[in-house]
C-alpha cells in the first residue's frame, strides 16, 4: 500500500500506536493467537522465511515430510502454478529466492534435514537456553544457502518472539542495516533542528542517542504479542524501519496487516491455517 494522504505522525506517537494495536509484528501475534502444533509452526516458520509470504508458508505448513520440500522446491522453481492456480508469491525481501538460487536452497535443505524439516528450528535454536548472543544463532541461520545478513536477523527475532527462545540481542544486530540507521539520522535532524543533509559526525553517538531517547519513550510499553518483556532493540528497530517509510508517504497506520489479511484472505480458499491465522490478526480499535 502507497499513499501520501495520511497524517505524518512523530516517531513517539506512531511508535506507540503500532505497539499498542499489536500492529507492530502482526505476523508474530497471529502466530501467536493461533496456537499452531509446535511441528505445524516450524513447518510455516521455514516456508516463511524462503518465500516471506503468509499465505503460501500457511498452505506449506500443511505438508509434513518430502511433501512439504517437494512443494518448497516448486515455489522456488516456479515453473508450475501455485494450488491457487498462479504464479507462487514472494515477499519483496525473497524476491531473489527463485530458479537456480533457490531450487539449490531447497535442496540443500532437505539434505541437511531429511524427512524432518522441524529439525531446521531446533538446530538454530540449540543451547539458546543460555541466552545465546544475537550474532552466534545468527552464523547457524546465514550456515544455509540463500539466508543473508537481514534474514538471519529476521529468523533470531522471530525464534525469539514467536517461539520464547531466549536471544540476547545488542545495537550492532540492528543497526547493521541500513533502513534503522537512516531513520535515526533523519530522527536525530529533526530533534536537533539541523538540516536535511546533515550527516553526524560520530554515528555510533547518534544510534545511541536515538535508542535512549525512544527506549525513554516506550519504557511502559511491553513487547508483543507475549508482553513478557519490556520494549527493546528488537522493537526500536522495526519502529524505526517503518516510521522511515511513514514519513516518506509509504507507510500508513495498519499498513502490514492489512496487506497480510488480504493475502490470507486469498489462501483461505484453498489453506485451512490461512483461514486461521486470518482469523488471530490484530483487529482496528482493539488492542
Amino acid at each position: 500500500m502507497s499513499s501520501r494522504s495520511y497524517e505524518r505522525l512523530p516517531v513517539e506517537g506512531f511508535g506507540r500506536q503500532l505497539i499498542t494495536t499489536r500492529d507492530l509484528d502482526p505476523v508474530y501475534v497471529m502466530l501467536h493467537r493461533a496456537k499452531l502444533e509446535e511441528p505445524q509452526l516450524a513447518r510455516w516458520l521455514i516456508a516463511y522465511w524462503c518465500l516471506y509470504h503468509c499465505g503460501a508458508a500457511s498452505w506449506l505448513s500443511q505438508l509434513e515430510g518430502d511433501p512439504f520440500w517437494e512443494g518448497l522446491h516448486s515455489a522456488a522453481l516456479n515453473s508450475s502454478p501455485n494450488p491457487l492456480g498462479t504464479r507462487w508469491p514472494r515477499g519483496h525481501e525473497r524476491r531473489h529466492f527463485r530458479g537456480k538460487q533457490g531450487t539449490d536452497a531447497v535442496m540443500e535443505l532437505r539434505g541437511r534435514y531429511g524427512i524432518t524439516p522441524e529439525r531446521m528450528i531446533a538446530q538454530l535454536a540449540e543451547h539458546c537456553d543460555a541466552h545465546l548472543p544475537f550474532q552466534e544463532v545468527a552464523n547457524r541461520a546465514q550456515s544455509h544457502r540463500g539466508f543473508g545478513p537481514w534474514m538471519a536477523f529476521k529468523i533470531a527475532d522471530m525464534l525469539e518472539r514467536v517461539l520464547g527462545v531466549p536471544i540476547d540481542f545488542d545495537q550492532a544486530a540492528v543497526f547493521m542495516f541500513k533502513d534503522p540507521v537512516k531513520a535515526a539520522v533523519m530522527l536525530w535532524r529533526q530533534r536537533l533542528g539541523l538540516a536535511a543533509d546533515a550527516q553526524p559526525n560520530n554515528l555510533p553517538d547518534v544510534l545511541n542517542y536515538v535508542v535512549e531517547l525512544l527506549a525513554e519513550e516506550f519504557k511502559d510499553l511491553m513487547a508483543p504479542p507475549t508482553g513478557d518483556r519490556p520494549v527493546n532493540i528488537q522493537e526500536i528497530e522495526t519502529v524505526l524501519c517503518k516510521w522511515k517509510s511513514h514519513q516518506h508517504g509509504h507507510y500508513p497506520l495498519w499498513n502490514d496487516t492489512d496487506e497480510i489479511g488480504a493475502g490470507l484472505e486469498q489462501w483461505a480458499a484453498v489453506s485451512e491455517t490461512a483461514a486461521l491465522l486470518r482469523g488471530h490478526l490484530p483487529k482496528k480499535g482493539t488492542t
